[in-house]
């Protein structure tokens, strides 16, 4: 909105709110005003320290020159395939015994994203990418892989997301030289959605399928935006989604951790996986920051201008409402025991059903029932009542803050 259009607005409503002798009202729309200014000038005062820093569009390219060189000499010393893999390739063929380059010619970096045009149909992707093994699997047929990735997909009610979202992947990781398989995990029951139990149950069911080098776990609305952002674990747990169109592709937050993430087979079990107890949305990505913090694990981003992702937009689904408990399960004081013992190590799920399908491995879980259907404490920390009132405490807190640094500005 135009900064002047947001003036003219204030100052008319002002006037006429006086002539009503209104003026309290009159000042609460001038904090408001204050606000918006104290909200440009810190974006302004962020754009002035990324390019003092060095990390402004300026320096884009002379940044990605330097991760993919750094990017190439950690691949070459540590991502290598497994023994029995390579065996198993060179008795396939013996044209795969060579390693698959690190950073192979067939990337494009940044891709056009469009959202403008619906996806392709199901059977027109099927057709488009007939080189697929059943249920998603591909590897290239001219050199070994150096990694073998599983990629996890929570889902549920999202057909026309989950189109765009194939119509991307495959090509990417093909580009990669990645072997790879695409898992959709579904949920039919409870009806409050679960991600994180899909997460867990995903990372279990696909273990009995390969020995994978890496796990994906993906939001099916994210769409990559350049392939040098290579989906390889790295030698610590790896933030992948971190900079969305949405955010004007700025980090909103340190400790933000959710969207796409990419755990090696032991630091996933290290850190006990999700927590299941995250019904519905909001809490279980923060959740996992502080499960990798417990475990004194680092964990990395690649740069900005490679770890792009567009968001596809979607009106809010009233199966996964916002989690009122999510504060009290994120800071409840025996948050690090309870990690020890929520997870990996306590999910409980049923595969009702499991389909290879043409474009990804696809099996339909049941959950146990939301807190709200049973009786009873469904967790240690407390009742959703009282996270709803934690929440609600904390908005107003900060409702209460911003309104009084707005109202110093303007006074």
């Amino acid at each position: 909105m135009n900064t002047c259009y947001v003036v003219a607005m204030h100052w008319s409503g002002c006037s006429l709110f006086k002539k009503r002798n209104s003026l309290k009202i009159c000042m609460l729309l001038l904090q408001s005003f204050a606000a918006i200014v104290l909200v440009n000038v810190c974006c302004t005062s962020q754009k002035w320290m990324l390019n003092r820093m060095g990390l402004g569009p300026a320096h884009d390219d002379e940044n990605q020159t330097l991760f993919l060189n750094r990017y190439s000499k950690y691949c070459e010393e540590f991502l290598l395939p497994k023994a029995e893999n390579v065996r198993a390739m060179k008795i396939a063929n013996d044209s795969q015994s060579r390693l698959c380059p690190c950073i192979p010619d067939t990337l494009v970096g940044n891709m056009n994203i469009t959202l403008d045009l619906p996806p392709p149909q199901v059977g027109d992707l099927e057709l488009q990418h007939y080189e697929l093994l059943p249920g998603g699997h591909w590897f290239p047929r001219f050199c070994t892989a150096r990694h073998r990735v599983a990629v996890i997909v929570p889902f549920r009610d999202r057909e026309i997301h989950l189109r765009y979202f194939l119509n991307v992947i495959h090509s990417f990781l093909q580009r990669q030289l990645l072997q790879y398989t695409i898992f959709v995990v579904e949920q039919t029951k409870p009806r409050v959605f679960n991600k994180a139990s899909l997460m867990n149950a995903g990372f279990l069911e696909a273990q009995s399928f390969a020995d994978h080098d890496c796990y994906v776990f993906h939001d099916v609305d994210m769409l990559p935006e350049s392939d040098l952002n290579f989906y390889t674990c790295s030698s610590v747990p790896r933030h992948m989604g971190s900079h969305l169109d949405k955010w004007n592709y700025i980090l909103p937050y340190d400790e933000l951790f959710g969207g796409v993430t990419a755990f090696s087979k032991s630091h996933f079990v290290r850190v006990n996986g999700f927590s299941n107890q995250y019904y519905g949305w909001g809490g279980e990505d923060d959740d996992m920051y502080y499960r990798v913090k417990a475990q004194k694990l680092a964990f990395t981003r690649f740069p900005s201008t490679v770890a792009r992702y567009t968001m596809i937009k979607h009106d809010h689904d009233r199966d996964n409402p916002m989690n009122h408990r999510r504060l009290k399960l994120l800071y409840h004081k025996n948050r690090e025991s309870i990690y020890t013992s929520d997870g990996l190590n306590s999910i409980r799920y049923k595969v009702r059903r499991y389909e290879a399908r043409p474009l990804y491995s696809w099996m339909e879980l049941e959950l146990p029932p939301h807190p709200s259907e049973i009786d009873g404490e469904f967790w240690a920390g407390g009742t959703s009542s009282a996270g709803h009132s934690n929440s609600k405490n904390l908005f107003s807190i900060c409702v209460f803050l911003l309104f009084l640094v707005a109202g110093f500005l303007a006074g």
